[in-house]
């Protein structure tokens, strides 16, 4: 599968919005990757173009990989 037009966004899970929700590939807050905590963030990713996510850091495949890697999100256990 080729992930080339598709982009990642990390943000605070209280910040989470419909309208991203909407725009996401995700189909509710439920199924969105959240942080080893739960609590703290969330990973939304799409594919194409939209405006929702303007202004907020996006990653390619392979950065959001590397960030998947971290402690933050893998739990040791």
């Amino acid at each position: 599968m080729s992930y080339d037009n598709r982009k990642w966004v990390i943000v605070n899970n209280s910040a989470v919005t419909d309208e991203m929700i909407s725009a996401a590939i995700q189909t509710s807050r439920s199924t969105l990757r959240h942080t080893v905590t739960g609590t703290d963030k969330v990973i939304l990713k799409w594919d194409g173009d939209t405006s929702v996510f303007d202004g907020m850091t996006t990653y390619t495949h392979s950065q959001i990989l590397t960030e998947l890697a971290k402690s933050t999100w893998t739990s040791d256990d």
